[in-house]
């Protein structure tokens, strides 16, 4: 994929998503611009992995890649995975996650990037090795392949390893990863929370702090500092490379 590719599909993606937003008069309207993203990105990844006839190994079962503590994600997917859940899960059901990911929460608050990239822990929506918000999952999570689970399984096994080569494909997550930023532009142009949290904490702080909907609907915040992703030595935010218009 060349820079030019790249610049195209995200262009693509945030202008699709900024014509759902310009529709958007309430709330759930928001939330049907987000899954539309998403949709979108799903179908780009069918036709990404037929054109380059990728294998792609992963399985029901396989969770390694769920256990990576630092999984990042901005607000309106954040708030659009609550509202999956609260619609589709039993109250029992609902409460059990909201426990896990509080203790989530806690566990990777005070951790530094360094300690955060190393830590192996389940995350709170994995039942029974197998994601439970599945269909309502960010946009970090579709992108997230392997062409090889055998790689995934040694980067769980050996988590101090940070160079370890990923199982990806690199056209495809390269090409994913360029289509949900420009996504995610669309949503930030629209004044919407710019900040990048660490999905379980934040995603704890959704369903169970009514304030943090109304601070995002606001345009402020949504969530704590302590919910913030690390990203200290990471690059540039997406906010801040703005996309050319074609």
């Amino acid at each position: 994929m060349t820079r030019e590719d790249l610049l195209h599909l995200a262009t693509t993606f945030r202008d699709a998503a900024a014509d759902d937003l310009e529709q958007a008069q309430q709330l759930s309207d928001i939330h049907w611009a987000t899954f539309r993203a998403q949709e979108r990105l799903d179908s780009l990844e069918a036709q990404l992995f037929a054109g380059l006839e990728v294998k792609v190994d992963c399985r029901a079962g396989c969770s390694a890649c769920c256990h990576l503590a630092k999984i990042d994600a901005r607000a309106h997917e954040i708030f659009a995975l609550a509202a999956w859940i609260t619609e589709h899960f039993s109250e029992e059901a609902r409460v059990a996650l909201v426990a896990r990911a509080k203790a989530h929460a806690e566990a990777v608050a005070g951790l530094s990037l360094a300690e955060h990239l190393r830590t192996v822990r389940a995350c709170p929506m994995l039942q029974d090795a197998k994601c439970s918000v599945h269909p309502g999952r960010p946009s970090v999570c579709r992108i997230g392949h392997s062409t090889d689970v055998n790689i995934c399984e040694r980067a769980f096994e050996n988590p101090n390893d940070l160079k370890a080569r990923g199982g990806h494909n690199p056209d495809v997550k390269a090409s994913m990863t360029a289509a949900a930023d420009g996504s995610t532009f669309a949503f930030i142009e629209a004044g919407m929370d710019r900040t990048t949290y660490d999905l379980s904490s934040a995603l704890y702080e959704a369903l169970s702090d009514p304030e943090a909907l109304n601070r995002w609907i606001g345009g402020e915040q949504a969530f704590s500092d302590s919910a913030k992703a690390k990203q200290e030595g990471l690059g540039l935010d997406v906010a801040s490379n703005p996309l050319p218009s074609e």
